[in-house]
């Protein structure tokens, strides 16, 4: 164990006495590693480390660093003392104590009948700071932030906020199609996050996108709970089917109100702070004044949360929109309002053409849209969408379970034109077609294909996409050891009017709709809790008392870092009694060391001791 000094005796002291629920805050807000604490002293040390310091300053803002390095600055101080050593960040104190109990709570501070100090190695950190380009105290106190951004002139909110309604529109379509595509073909997630390259640009292509607005795309659908990965792969999330039913307003605003949630609190009051401003280079400079320990990570979080903001149409042009305002200072009710009225109006019926397209000559209900994608597929989503009809898609339908009268109705009763004849004529060719060629149970985990149209069947065995799949003949069947399901669907995807039966030949259902199972508990990370019980399984040592398992601790400390202590003694008439020691040793139950004020060694019972810190007196 490292040297430590008697701040990190109360620092110790300070984490034991931390209820499980503020321990627990405490290792996951810090760089803890687990495999070399066992107990708090450990942790005293491990919270000290140069890394572990450095990590959690780059995430407070000025305000705060400049409380700690005020108190660091310093032996000790009150609240009183911080305030008014802190100048104008120090007017409000209710504010400064907000922000030492912060400092308490992530171990930066040690906080003593009243009195707030610094361990050693965060004075040490502070201390180097300005051999590393980073501000002093002074300068941290001193230096202005920027000037105030230039404000806007409302004549330009109208143009702002139909550019905003655009981009919003356009971006809630497109969750919705990667929503979709997910579905049915989820994708691969890196190691680090994000989409890999090759399937953003299947996505690209498949959701008719720039390459480049797809990472922001899955990061607005996983900040709303739409998307999540399973098994390294991204996949919609159960809450997603019930999103996409919703109106195109509500929609939005689910996701506008997870981005806003996503916010960190300080960014967010900066962007709070200055909705009627442009951002950009301006919020950047005010970013660099309030975070200078940590620029570049809270550089890079605002620009994504930036970009993803303007996709959102939460602004347009750097400059917050109406319903970015309302969003940002109000509710999201309200901006929900604010942008349902800039919003298209849905509409229930389209034009179903004889060239086997459907136009819908707005945006299309979602109840409506969700079944019309079953039948047919999406060539074009814009406020005026486009769908084409094909012998595929019909059989894709089917497979899901549509009947031939069941989309001739839905077809007829959405249509301001009727079903053309050449729709008539493919819906009743794709029926009588369906199920040329069967797919089922081969074995015990194999699959078959059979087909009464041997040139069918033939076709399929030397096609090159089924090469993998080892098709052999067997009788009138081709037969394989992949399953029913995989075979099935590469089939379908080859767009052959295939069907999965049962052994007695009735077709099945089948759907190919994937869900992530993933769950915040899965994606939690479980370190904190085990390093929790490590720390409070450790306390009680060979006798199970913690009590004085503890004082032997310290003690033990102390003897190694030559620390006086401070030992409150209980005597056997209830008086207590303080002598201030130098510890020798800690053995049987007994502590002994020397009072050099009595110039005499004690030998205390550890059952008799109250309490021991350290001290400086001598």
């Amino acid at each position: 164990m490292a040297t430590i000094s008697d701040a990190a005796l109360l620092l110790a002291a300070q984490l034991r006495a931390l209820d499980d629920s503020h321990l627990l805050d405490l290792l996951r807000s810090r760089v803890v590693r687990a495999n070399s604490v066992s107990d708090f002293f450990d942790l005293a040390d491990a919270l000290q480390q140069p890394t572990s310091v450095e990590r959690v300053l780059s995430k407070l803002d000025r305000p705060t660093l400049a409380t700690l390095a005020v108190v660091a600055d310093t032996t000790s101080l009150t609240a009183s003392d911080v305030a008014a050593a802190l100048g104008h960040f120090g007017a409000d104190e209710v504010a400064v104590q907000r922000r030492l109990d912060r400092l308490v709570s992530l171990a930066l501070l040690i906080h003593r009948g009243g009195r707030y100090s610094a361990p050693d190695g965060v004075t040490d950190h502070l201390a180097g700071w300005p051999f590393d380009d980073l501000p002093t105290t002074g300068e941290l106190l001193e230096t202005p932030p920027p000037s105030t951004l230039t404000s806007v002139e409302p004549s330009q909110r109208d143009s702002t906020d139909s550019i905003a309604a655009e981009n919003a529109f356009a971006t809630t379509n497109e969750v919705t199609e990667l929503i979709n595509q997910l579905r049915s073909s989820p994708v691969r997630d890196l190691a680090r996050g994000g989409v890999s390259l090759p399937d953003s640009k299947r996505l690209a292509v498949a959701m008719s996108v720039p390459l480049e607005k797809i990472a922001g795309l899955v990061d607005i659908a996983e900040r709303a709970g739409l998307i999540a990965t399973t098994n390294a792969q991204w996949m919609p999330t159960a809450n997603a089917t019930e999103w996409m039913s919703l109106g195109a307003a509500e929609r939005w605003v689910h996701l506008a109100e997870a981005w806003h949630q996503g916010v960190p609190d300080n960014i967010r009051m900066i962007l709070a702070d200055r909705v009627q401003s442009f951002w950009g280079s301006g919020v950047e400079d005010y970013v660099r004044w309030l975070f200078p320990a940590g620029v570049d990570a809270m550089l890079e979080r605002l620009r994504r949360y930036a970009r993803d903001a303007h996709l959102l149409g939460v602004t347009a042009e750097q400059l917050p929109s109406s319903a970015g305002i309302a969003l940002l200072t109000r509710t999201p009710a309200e901006a929900a309002a604010v942008m349902a009225e800039l919003f298209p109006r849905e509409v229930h019926q389209v034009y179903v053409q004889p060239d086997l397209t459907v136009i819908s000559p707005g945006p299309l209900a979602p109840q409506l849209d969700a079944r019309l994608r079953v039948i047919a597929d999406v060539e074009t989503r814009a406020l005026a969408s486009t769908y084409r009809i094909s012998r595929s898609s019909l059989h894709h339908a089917m497979t899901l379970g549509e009947t031939l009268e069941g989309m001739r109705s839905f077809l007829a009763e959405i249509s301001l034109t009727g079903v053309p004849q050449p729709v008539e004529y493919l819906l009743s060719e794709a029926a009588a077609r369906h199920g040329l060629v069967r797919v089922g149970l081969h074995g015990a985990s194999g699959s078959y294909v059979s087909s009464p149209d041997p040139v069918t069947l033939q076709s399929i065995a030397v096609d090159p996409n089924f090469g993998p799949f080892g098709l052999r003949k067997e009788g009138a069947q081709l037969v394989s050891r992949f399953g029913v399901e995989q075979l099935f669907w590469a089939l379908s995807d080859a767009r052959y009017p295939v069907a999965a039966e049962d052994a007695d030949g009735q077709i099945l259902s089948l759907r190919r709709d994937q869900v992530s199972t993933a769950t915040p508990d899965e994606a939690h990370d479980s370190a904190p809790e085990k390093l929790l019980a490590t720390l409070r399984n450790g306390q009680g040592g060979a006798t199970g008392d913690e009590d004085q398992a503890w004082l032997s601790r310290q003690i033990e400390v102390a003897i190694r870092n030559k620390l006086l202590l401070r030992v409150t003694v209980r005597m056997p008439d209830d008086r207590e009694v303080e002598y201030t020691l130098e510890p020798s040793s800690v053995a049987a139950g007994r502590m002994r060391g020397l009072d050099r004020a009595a110039d005499i060694e004690r030998t205390l019972p550890l059952k008799s001791i109250v309490s021991v810190e350290a001290t400086t007196e001598r």
